[in-house]
């Protein structure tokens, strides 16, 4: 491995030997290859969830929804900055519309509050 200043340098180490997990029988009367039997006798479920997951998968949920929200808010600026550009124009109705529409949908993403 050469090392320069400034740049980062990575290494590979040799893998640990890891042991095979006990294969999972199925509870007595599950015929094999149903949903609750898997073939490869694997566990399945929320047991085996990778620890952090759920926080990770809720984050991810919170910054989209952020985003999302952004857009929207956005778009409905631009629309009312038409809508002041507009006039009693036939079509200014439905840019309102619109407009409430936009806001209905960031007061659903958001939730209760």
């Amino acid at each position: 491995m050469y090392r320069i200043p400034g740049v980062l340098s990575a290494a590979t180490a040799k893998p640990a030997a890891t042991a095979k997990p006990a294969p999972v029988r199925p509870p007595p009367g599950l015929p094999p290859g149903s949903p609750q039997a898997p073939e490869d006798g694997r566990a399945t479920g929320p047991a085996e969830a990778i620890p952090g997951q759920a926080e990770d998968r809720e984050q991810i949920a919170l910054r989209l929804n952020d985003v999302v929200v952004r857009r929207l808010l956005t778009v409905g600026q631009d629309l009312q900055a038409a809508l002041g550009l507009m006039g009693n124009h036939p079509a200014s109705g439905k840019v309102r519309h619109a407009v409430d529409e936009m806001d209905q949908a960031i007061r659903d993403i958001r939730g209760p509050r």
